[in-house]
């Protein structure tokens, strides 16, 4: 019985012997991390059967205890093993970069400057090249990061000891496992932090954590006809609720209503028997939409504008044209404003008519205010 357990000692012993024997440098590994102190953070390898430490500077914010990372094997040195997220500093050797090339090991790298072709990289002692192809078009609009750090992937090491690195493919593969963590964790009514990328008539193209959405205008807004150009702009950072999720289409829409102001929700400044004074916003076959303030439209049925029934209201109004317009029904629910040039200019005439008009008279106002001011006006005076 006690050389069977003797045996299975020894074969577990060999075993582990062999794993450690295994990691030959840029050997890939998931390990644990056990502490982090201000010059090393210390890792649990566990399918090698050893500990290990990785430099502190290799991370912008300390990892926490118990959390899983993916690091590579450097060297034994006595008695610790070195293991590193991504190569920089006296660490890019050039034979390290070989190790990098092979087995695809992030390195920091420095870009120096540029030509027509790409930019250049400094790699430790050593200069890479990157062709602007492989530049991640987010870093290209920074202007190519001259006189950035940034990680790089070995493509190529020549015979000469031509170095050709790639960001882009690194950018690739921290958006797929970043996409990858999201299909887990990402659900619709879910809200996020989004970046907002481009501004288009349809909407907003907007980003968070490497995953690209849609903020259709409808999302986007309250307003009617918006110019999505004069409210956002890209680079700008926004609260949004996830709409909807297509990994396979690669299609998904956001909202960001939920965290704007609805001014239907509050209190309308407008209703009926209203006179107000507007600007032509757009001539549709069906009527004109007249902008009231910045948060509301009304509505000019065609009926409603006075003009003859065989004349296109395009050719009578433009935009920006100065209005004056009778509120004829305001609708909470369907958060429509009907207007009428017809009938504000019936007012307008019978006031006028009357003689009752003041220059005081506010530009929006009820007609029967505007009347009984007007009345009380003519009984002062006689």
């Amino acid at each position: 019985m006690k050389d069977t357990q003797k045996e299975l000692f020894q074969k577990l012993l060999d075993e582990s012997f062999r794993k450690k024997a295994a990691l030959e440098p840029g050997a890939k590994v998931n390990a644990i991390v056990t502490s982090a102190k201000s010059d090393y953070v210390f890792i649990k390898v566990q399918e090698a059967g050893l500990s290990g430490i990785i430099s502190a500077d290799e991370f912008t914010e300390a990892p926490k205890q118990g959390q899983t990372i993916e690091a590579y094997f450097l060297q034994e040195s006595s008695g610790d093993q070195y293991f590193t997220t991504c190569l920089n500093g006296d660490t890019i050797t050039k034979d390290m970069i070989s190790v990098a090339h092979t087995a695809e090991i992030p390195v920091l790298g420095h870009i120096i400057g540029e030509n027509d072709a790409g930019v250049e990289v400094k790699l430790g002692e050593s200069t890479g090249f990157c062709p602007f192809s492989q530049l991640d078009p987010e870093l290209k609009k920074q202007g190519n990061g001259v006189g950035k750090r940034v990680r790089f992937l070995v493509s190529e090491v020549g015979n000469k000891g031509k170095i050709i690195v790639s960001q882009k493919k690194i950018a690739d593969k921290e958006r797929e496992a970043k996409i990858s963590v999201l299909k887990g964790e990402l659900k619709p009514g879910m809200f996020v932090t989004c970046r907002v990328k481009s501004v288009h008539p349809f909407g907003l193209i907007v980003e968070a954590d490497g995953l690209t959405a849609l903020v259709p205008t409808s999302e986007a807004t309250f307003r009617k006809n918006p110019d999505l150009s004069k409210e956002f702009h890209p680079g700008q950072v926004l609260r949004a609720k996830v709409l909807k999720l297509d990994w396979e289409e690669d299609k998904h829409s956001f909202t960001v209503k939920d965290f704007l102001k609805d001014p239907w929700a509050q209190n309308v400044p407008f209703k009926e028997g209203d006179v107000v004074s507007g600007t032509v916003e757009s001539v549709k076959p069906f009527g004109v939409f007249i902008k009231l303030n910045e948060n509301f439209s009304g509505l000019v049925p065609n009926r409603e504008t006075g003009l003859q029934n065989r004349i296109p209201a395009a050719q009578h109004f433009k935009l920006g044209d100065q209005v004056s317009a009778f509120v004829t029904e305001v609708n909470l629910s369907k958060r429509q404003i009907s207007l009428s040039l017809v009938k504000a200019k019936e007012v307008q005439e019978r006031l006028d008519y009357s003689g009752y008009l003041s220059e005081e008279t506010s530009s929006t106002g009820s007609f029967g205010a505007i009347l009984a001011k007007s009345l009380n006006k003519g009984q002062k005076k006689g």
